[in-house]
């Protein structure tokens, strides 16, 4: 293995194991607090007619909670991604896979993918690339990578601040409208564009839906922060590990995002991702605009065990989704859309 991919393979383990630890997630700010769904003391509903099913992307879903994209692409993922795999499809869950740039220069690094496709054919993929590489590489040769994991949809992610605390010689994004636009154009599945916990405005989002993509998840700012964990892995005195604490509250949280995109959610698909850490706060998501919601963190400590904790993880969101819906008086996720919320001080 070359020294290229050595170093790969301890960023990627550093990635895991400091994603776990709490002083690499945004506890604060994150705004799901200041959000209050109105309870219903009768909702004159039955429990059992209340439904989480959705259609994403055009397929039919259990759920609209998905697997945020985390990690892929090294030994220890294998493991991982196998059992948020069998959790997914035994709970009728996307599953969004870590980033795919390696595949790009090792045709190796698919072989984890095509053993999880092979052993769980229920499971709904959605592929996922950088910028970047959008920027770098060839539409034709994306478009491979979601061929090979036989994905119902790409997504691209956005991480310009994670890319300058990683220490990337190549920070040159110009132009990256463009390259996102050329390669909607010749995806025969719909694209979608997330950022890595740092959110999305709306003039980011008026763009990237005048371009044809298919849905924009806003990933704010609350759950874990991607350049504190690469300015963690820097020595002490670099400037990078210096300059993290300058950046610990940058970005915009997730319900800032869902609030400033009122006008676009029930045109648009809007996804919704950050620091959700229970089903009332996927809830809190879907009254304000969200089709979809990610978890990560959370399935990636039971990823860590095996998937049977991973799968009553998930269960526990579902569970706690359903309830609040059934609380509000709702049946269905859509609804929600309609429902309004409570917004302001907390206490």
């Amino acid at each position: 293995m070359s020294d290229s991919f050595n170093e790969f393979e301890d960023r990627k383990r550093d990635h895991i194991r400091l994603a776990l630890d709490d002083s690499a997630q945004q506890l604060v700010r994150t705004g799901y607090s200041k959000i209050k769904l109105i309870h219903q003391a009768l909702p004159e509903i039955d429990y059992a007619d209340v439904s989480l099913r959705v259609k994403l992307l055009g397929h039919e879903l259990a759920s609209p909670h998905f697997v945020s994209s985390m990690t892929a692409g090294h030994q220890d993922s294998i493991k991982i991604n196998r059992n948020l795999a069998l959790a997914a499809a035994e709970n009728g869950w996307l599953m969004g896979v870590g980033s795919q740039r390696r595949e790009l220069t090792d045709p190796e690094a698919a072989f984890e993918w095509r053993e999880i496709v092979a052993t769980v054919p229920d499971l709904k993929l959605l592929s996922n690339i950088g910028v970047l590489e959008v920027l770098t590489q060839s539409p034709e040769k994306i478009l491979e990578l979601v061929v090979n994991l036989n994905a119902i949809g790409l997504i691209i992610h956005l991480n310009p601040l994670q890319e300058v605390f990683q220490n990337n010689k190549n920070l040159n994004f110009s132009g990256a409208l463009a390259a996102i636009e050329k390669l909607v154009r010749q995806s025969h599945v719909p694209v979608l564009v997330k950022e890595v916990g740092f959110g999305i405005n709306k003039d980011v989002t008026n763009n990237l839906f005048d371009i044809g993509v298919k849905a924009v998840d806003v990933s704010g700012f609350g759950g874990t922060h991607w350049a504190k964990i690469e300015a963690l892995r820097q020595n002490e005195e670099s400037i990078f590990y210096k300059s993290a604490d300058a950046f610990a509250d940058w970005g915009y949280s997730t319900v800032d995002c869902l609030l400033e995109l009122q006008d676009q959610v029930l045109f648009h698909q809007i996804w919704a991702s950050g620091g959700i850490r229970n089903g009332v706060d996927s809830a809190k998501c879907m009254a304000l605009g969200a089709r979809a919601v990610g978890i990560a963190q959370p399935l990636m400590k039971a990823a860590m065990v095996d998937a049977k904790d991973v799968s009553h993880a998930m269960r526990e969101f579902d569970f706690q989704l359903k309830t609040a819906l059934f609380c509000m008086g709702v049946k269905r996720c859509e609804e929600l859309l309609h429902k309004k919320v409570w917004y302001g001080p907390v206490g």
